[in-house]
């Protein structure tokens, strides 16, 4: 079964973290660090698109302590995703509602975009500060101004407003940690893929494990709700 678009809801730095008697920052830390280990396993496996769920719009619950140490660990992967998108062909792309970032963190989002513009090879989406209510709700209000006249619109057309917009819906859906829910990540886009929750912490979660779940992946047959 054709497989070109992961996403993926990197879960556990924190009880991975715990486990191995360190701070939770440290979990964090060898998250980001597996991040780009799974991308390169990405691109070796030439698929097509990977989308992450980084940071979510709930996740400014957390303490300020650690709230002030994950925007440091971003600061420091985007400098560090600088330095890949000049050694490899990674197209990087941001969703969700960067405005309450500081300057230096958009600025350098923005870079990043603009120098890997033009790469060609696996489209790797960071979903930060994103929600997918929010994502449906923005859709509605940017309708509600391009559409005046209320016409009906179709699926294909909401599809158009949404932050996944030029982007096929995933393929594949893996959470790691244990959870078995989306934790308000891509709730449109998700409505057909194919789920998959895996024990390993995020940590934790190597190139093993991913080709076993595109190995399942290719087991499953996709109906649409069709017969076959």
């Amino acid at each position: 079964m054709k497989l070109d678009h992961i996403a993926i809801i990197m879960d556990g730095n924190r009880r991975w973290a715990s486990a191995n008697n360190l701070p939770s920052y440290e979990g964090h830390k060898k998250g980001a660090e597996n991040l780009w280990n799974i991308i390169n396993n990405i691109q070796e496996f030439k698929l097509k698109f990977l989308t992450v769920f980084v940071f979510s719009t709930e996740n400014w619950k957390r303490s300020r302590k650690e709230i002030s140490f994950l925007m440091r660990l971003l600061n420091q992967f985007l400098d560090h995703t600088l330095t890949k998108i000049n050694e490899n062909s990674f197209k990087v792309r941001f969703i969700g509602d960067l405005s309450p970032f500081e300057k230096k963190i958009k600025d350098k989002i923005k870079i990043i975009q603009s120098k890997s513009q033009s790469n060609t090879g696996v489209v790797v989406t960071l979903a930060l500060n994103y929600g997918g209510r929010l994502d449906i709700i923005s859709a509605i209000n940017e309708i509600l101004i391009h559409n005046k006249n209320f016409k009906p619109i179709s699926e294909k057309d909401f599809k158009k407003y949404t932050l996944n917009k030029d982007l096929p819906d995933p393929d594949l859906l893996i959470r790691t940690g244990g959870e078995m829910r989306l934790s308000n990540f891509l709730l449109w886009d998700l409505a057909y893929t194919e789920l998959m929750f895996v024990p390993q912490l995020w940590p934790d979660f190597d190139k093993l494990i991913l080709e076993n779940c595109i190995s399942d992946y290719s087991k499953r047959i996709r109906k649409y709700g069709g017969d076959n």
